[in-house]
């Protein structure tokens, strides 16, 4: 029997039980907890979901998780049931609320209730079932309780599960099969987004705004607002104050809705402000209890914000905290997953307010409208680097051993980093004692339906022990403290948070429920110290914000430092010319103008401890470029690149860069490095399960020996020493040719001070001396340039870098940029004409005695193309492959002695054969007939592999080196 066959007699036999005794199902009396305990629970174990931890027994690794208490009076705080699929055990799948078969299931109420379970957690769809009745609601639009009762997509009366077409449809969205098969997003993308009518009707307010973008715009205005309140009540406050304040209590209001909806606070007290009818001094009195209670940044006391002189106007200040209400807010902070609060926050900690004597407004920071905005790094990748950096060096440790561990993000944003690690020590203690009860020590865990989960007492321990940060903002740092304490809360109740107070109220250290994070997360300069020239900063001293790490973790570093290092590091931060000073000082891979992630990089090298792992993910071109030599060779001489991930041009919105994630062990050497190549159709989101297809191990011997230390990553088995042997008997490209790109045209009308006249013309004999001929890179091809389609241009004045003209006329080399083919291929060809062309051509002008049509030949060879596949990042990348300038000029060229009669033999070999290519190609443009289109195109292919081996023969190859060269360049 299928597995279909299975479920649907499982559920024909829940189907005919409930018939049978319907009346009695359907009374008052029978309660929702029987209702999920005969039927609901039944149903989805039929679909096969583990519903009752029968085969997963961790509580951290469970794919269902089950709210079984029922909420009386408030609509409960949780969902029913929150579907998960291994490994990824915080991303909901999707949620189902269950209710009793007596009550109404299709109120306005109900469908809110479920929309905002699913909205909140980025989740497209939901269900709503009393059993009797199963409804699939849309959650991809905010909620709304005015037109939430339009949400549905489907609705199944319970006589529906026992006939098979209408099981199958239930079955191919929800069972588990479905599910690890991306059912609910090939579903979601199937339905329609609203327009004409249903948006007039006013059915989907506002349109489609995920969680993230909504709240984030929501936030942006109550900052706004506060702003305003402060500064017109109280003029005398600064731009950097009133950021401060706005966003502090922002935090604090944000705060205490997550303890309102987790339930750990049992009231809800925002919606409360303003009963005594003074809202604001509600809100202070509030954040002095909670503060009593909690500790911690948010609510610690400010001198300004708790202070009697500051005057806020409570009508204003009011509507805020109705917004934010429970009653009124379509945000569920139970919902919304942690990691998406904090890429909320991320993008929030780009603006600022600013502030003049007559107005407010929110502007985003200089260095975030220079960098095009925040990007924020998705959580497959903190995860995929979090796993393979701390976990690996957590595998198979007790609890006691990994409290002797420190992991760092020294520029942790809003925690994002060390939100993950968290997240991973909690799930990794939390599987240690479930396989290991005895080892439990009295107050690390708390028992459960059965199972350990680690106390509250227990999470503080790993935070505290554990988890370090550094940012030199320190609205960041606020927000990162935030954030962990939103995770340390994450699994508490109002009752375990009762029983931790209670536990620990005669200790004064441990009386709070959340630990002082100040000297775990620390606002400073993770690159700037104060140990060189100490007058240097003057009074720009607070901005930099000098820190040293001794100062900052002097425990840390007195042990030798951090065991793991990881994070995304500031990319095109701009330097002052006093920062740049002291980096000149301060890091010996500072080669004049740096890009900041590459000191981020030697810095965590400096701050590791022996055998200790950094982890970052950068943009790929430092592995290469001769700007970061010094950095390359600083990592090989004080340990080992242990792997090198690539990946596509799709990591950030709106960033082109190709990114890598690379790790580096301290102090261990290793000859191997692991390279992981991603396909550009390649799910990220499942990168930590990727089984790579092109995977391998590359020897790293051949970088430490390289002229300049190139990382040279696309080499497999046998290709490096072919690379290294090739490279130490030849010279360089850059000595027989002179290259240089095209220049970029403009119209008139174009706003660029650099201006070109750009004029086509229907026949070339019309045009005066001044017009020469404008092709664009598809314009070339292996030997041949296409002129069939062109238009001609006027070499003006005003051009955008301008370039010498001898390299748009007389003979010489053309090279399409993008290489094209699978794999990639160079394509070059020979010109003579006056013709002008953009970046995606280069131009190539000999010098020196050899031929031209003999570095045509080398340049178009197989050899060459794999080559430059085997060493270069950018003839390697998925999207737009290319060669470069820099790469032409490095590419090997045999050092030939045309006195010397083999030499002179083999090239002028390859000259001739070469020039029957060109003359082959000319008759093959202009074949009019299948037979001589056949005919030619033969002669090239055959003049092609005789090209193949002469090169091969030049470089001295042998034909097991050939037989590599043609595997990866067939």
């Amino acid at each position: 029997m299928s597995e279909i066959d299975a479920a649907l007699d499982k559920i024909s036999a829940l189907v005919a039980t409930f018939q049978r005794n319907e009346s009695r199902y359907k009374s008052t009396k029978y309660s929702e907890a029987e209702a999920r305990k005969d039927f609901i629970d039944k149903f989805w174990i039929a679909l096969g979901w583990d519903v009752n931890h029968d085969q997963q027994t961790n509580p951290y690794e469970q794919e269902v998780k089950v709210e079984r208490g029922v909420a009386t009076g408030e609509s409960q705080r949780r969902a029913d049931y929150a579907f998960y699929f291994a490994p990824k055990f915080h991303d909901v799948r999707f949620f189902v609320e269950a209710k009793k078969p007596a009550a109404e299931l299709e109120t306005k109420e109900n469908y809110f209730q479920v929309i905002r379970y699913g909205w909140n957690s980025k989740t497209p769809l939901a269900v709503l079932t009393d059993f009797e009745e199963l409804h699939v609601l849309d959650c991809r639009y905010k909620p709304d309780i005015e037109t939430a009762l339009h949400r549905a997509i489907a609705k199944h009366h319970y006589t529906d599960y026992a006939n098979r077409d209408k099981f199958l449809e239930i079955y191919w969205l929800f069972s588990r099969e479905a599910v690890a098969s991306g059912s609910l997003e090939k579903r979601a993308k199937e339905l329609p987004k609203p327009r004409g009518k249903a948006v007039q009707r006013g059915l989907f307010p506002g349109e489609y705004q995920s969680i993230d973008e909504s709240f984030l715009a929501e936030l942006d205005q109550h900052r706004e607002a506060l702003a305003r309140n402060f500064k017109n009540h109280n003029p005398k406050l600064d731009s950097d104050t009133l950021t401060e304040l706005a966003q502090r209590t922002l935090d604090r209001l944000v705060f205490l809705r997550f303890l309102e909806d987790k339930g750990i606070e049992g009231e809800h007290r925002v919606e409360r402000f303003g009963k005594t009818g003074r809202v604001w001094e509600d809100f202070i009195e509030a954040s002095h209890r909670l503060d009593d209670i909690y500790n911690g940044i948010v609510y610690k006391h400010h001198d300004i914000l708790d202070g009697a002189n500051l005057h806020v106007d409570d009508s204003a200040f009011a509507s805020i905290c109705e917004s934010l209400a429970h009653i009124n807010s379509p945000y569920d902070f139970n919902a919304i997953p942690i990691h998406i609060l904090g890429s909320i926050y991320e993008r929030f900690l780009g603006k600022v307010i600013v502030a003049t004597d007559k107005r407010v407004k929110v502007e985003e920071k200089p260095e975030v409208r220079k960098a095009g905005g925040v990007y924020y790094t998705p959580e497959y990748i903190v995860r995929y680097i979090v796993e393979n950096t701390v976990g690996k060096l957590i595998a198979g440790k007790t609890p006691n051993q990994i409290a002797e561990m420190r992991f760092a993000d020294i520029a942790c944003g809003s925690g994002s980093f060390l939100l993950g690690i968290f997240d991973l020590l909690i799930n990794y203690h939390g599987r240690y004692y479930n396989e290991n009860p005895a080892k439990a020590r009295k107050g690390d865990c708390i028992k459960r339906n059965g199972k350990l989960y680690l106390s509250l007492h227990k999470k503080r321990e790993i935070l505290l022990n554990n988890i370090y940060g550094v940012d030199i903002d320190a609205q960041a740092v606020e927000v990162c403290q935030l954030s962990l304490y939103l995770k340390l809360l994450q699994e508490e109740t109002e009752a375990s948070a009762h029983q931790y107070l209670l536990d620990f109220e005669h200790t004064a250290r441990l009386k709070k429920l959340l630990p002082d994070l100040s000297k775990n997360i620390v606002c400073g300069n993770s690159l700037i110290g104060r140990d060189i020239e100490l007058d240097l900063f003057g009074e720009n001293e607070s901005k930099i914000n000098p820190m040293n790490f001794e100062d900052a973790f002097p425990e840390v570093m007195k042990r030798g430092g951090f065991d793991a290092v990881i994070g995304n590091p500031p990319w095109g931060a701009s330097l002052s010319a006093i920062e740049k000073k002291n980096l000149s000082q301060s890091y010996s891979c500072f080669q004049g103008n740096h890009d900041s992630y590459l000191f981020f990089i030697e810095k965590a090298g400096v701050i590791l401890r022996n055998n200790g792992n950094t982890a970052f993910i950068t943009p790929d071109s430092w592995i290469k470029v001769p700007q970061a030599e010094r950095l390359r060779r600083i990592l090989l001489s004080s340990g080992s690149i242990t792997s090198i991930t690539t990946l596509p041009q799709k990591v950030f919105r709106g960033v082109s860069a190709n990114c890598l994630i690379f790790t580096f062990t301290k102090g261990r050497s290793s000859e191997k490095c692991q390279v992981n190549i991603l396909e550009p159709k390649s799910d990220l989101s499942n990168i930590a399960q990727y089984k790579f297809d092109d995977e391998y191990r590359v020897s790293t011997a051949g970088w430490r020996i390289s002229p300049d230390a190139q990382f040279q990553i696309f080499q497999k088995v046998g290709a490096s020493q072919i690379v290294t042997r090739v490279c130490d008997r030849c010279t360089t490209a850059s000595e027989f040719l002179d290259v240089m790109q095209g220049i970029v045209p403009y119209s008139k009308e174009s706003h660029s001070r650099e201006i070109i006249e750009k004029r086509a013309f229907h026949s070339p004999t019309r045009l005066s001396g001044e017009y020469g001929i404008w092709i664009q890179g598809r314009a070339i091809t292996r030997y041949h340039l296409s002129l069939r389609s062109v238009e001609y241009l006027r070499y003006g004045r005003w051009l955008h870098r301008p370039r010498k003209p001898k390299y748009f006329q007389g003979s010489r080399i053309l090279i399409q940029e993008i290489t094209g083919g699978h794999p990639p291929s160079i394509s070059a060809c020979y010109c003579d004409l006056v013709l002008y062309h953009d970046p995606g051509v280069i131009s190539c002008l000999v010098r020196g005695t050899l031929h031209l049509n003999f570095l045509l030949g080398i340049l178009n060879s197989r050899f060459l193309s794999w080559y430059h596949h085997c060493t270069s990042p950018k003839g390697t990348r998925h999207a737009f492959p290319k060669v470069l300038i820099g790469d032409i000029r490095a590419f090997p060229m045999p050092r030939i002695q045309l006195s010397q009669p083999i030499d002179k033999a083999r090239h002028d070999d390859i000259v001739t054969k070469v020039h029957a290519m060109l003359e082959a190609k000319k008759q093959l443009a202009k074949a009019q007939t299948d037979k001589d289109k056949t005919y030619y195109e033969n002669k090239c292919a055959s003049l092609d592999r005789q090209i193949d081996r002469l090169v091969y023969d030049l470089y001295g190859l042998t034909e097991d080196e050939i037989k590599i060269v043609e595997e990866v360049n067939p």
